[in-house]
């Protein structure tokens, strides 16, 4: 409902963010769930573990939570929209900027 580049699938109690825009910044959702009093069990990797016993109104107070997270990353300008960008194209400037870093 709220238009996020973000979705979640799950595996019974393992969720797994996924992002539907390619972006360099995918990782700082944590940090932005953090402060919604929300961590993820796997730095890095996108993925929570959640309990089978939350009652609907639990569940439904993490996905608010969630959500705010990531307005609150849309907002700050962390998902942007650019013609040219893809994965591809996001793996090839990471490369560049490391080899850069290393060059003399």
């Amino acid at each position: 409902e709220a238009a996020l580049p973000v979705q979640v699938a799950n595996l019974q109690t393992v969720w797994t963010v996924l992002y539907s825009q390619p972006s360099r910044y995918h990782w700082m959702l944590q940090f932005y769930l953090r402060e919604q009093g929300l961590a993820l069990s796997w730095v890095g990797s996108g993925r929570l573990i959640f309990s089978l016993d939350y009652t609907e109104a639990e569940f439904d107070e993490v996905a608010r939570r969630f959500v705010e997270a990531a307005c609150a990353m849309q907002a700050d300008g962390w998902w942007w929209q650019a013609p040219a960008l893809s994965n591809q194209s996001i793996r090839r400037g990471l490369l560049r900027e490391m080899l850069k870093a290393r060059l003399p």
